[in-house]
């Protein structure tokens, strides 16, 4: 078992769950009606019933991570000696190497979106807040534009750095 390997699965289910812990603390500090949409003066303007934030956010969340696992299964099932020719710059690195580091790469896409969405849920709580709404989170999606670009990157760079694959004689 590789350290991506590890890395990955543990995040993701770490994420899974420290979102479910979250969004149960944050459901609690929300005002009803939650203000989800906020004006050029920081003020809400747009509002949902916390109950619908919490079903929404759940039903996303849900949705994101079964669909997310669905097509890891889906590409696993991928044989391996067909990696070669899907990605023909890494075809030196061996099949099996493709092909653990795809699925491992897949696995953390998850781990990020739940990461960045208890952020996201985090923000919405504290500009709820009276004491706290005029804090500046417009930080927010450039970090997820962040996590978007080191996930992306991170497919090539890896398969890069792998070992060229030589056969046992």
């Amino acid at each position: 078992m590789s350290i991506d390997h590890f890395a990955s699965r543990v995040w993701r289910i770490l994420s899974m769950v420290a979102f479910g812990i979250s969004l149960l603390f944050i459901y609690r500090g929300l005002p009803d009606p939650t203000a989800v949409h906020f004006g050029e003066t920081g003020r809400g303007d747009g509002f949902l019933p916390k109950e619908e934030v919490f079903y929404l956010v759940a039903g996303i969340i849900t949705a994101l991570n079964v669909l997310a696992l669905s097509l890891i299964k889906a590409i696993d099932k991928i044989p391996t000696e067909k990696w070669g020719t899907f990605l023909p710059v890494f075809a030196e690195k061996g099949n099996e190497t493709i092909k653990n580091t795809f699925i491992n790469w897949l696995h953390f896409f998850p781990a990020i979106i739940n990461t960045y969405l208890i952020l996201v849920m985090r923000a919405l709580l504290m500009l709820n807040d009276e004491r706290t709404y005029q804090t500046d989170y417009s930080y927010i999606p450039m970090l997820g534009i962040v996590f978007l670009l080191v996930w992306l990157i991170y497919l090539p760079v890896r398969l890069f750095a792998s070992p060229k694959f030589e056969e046992e004689l």
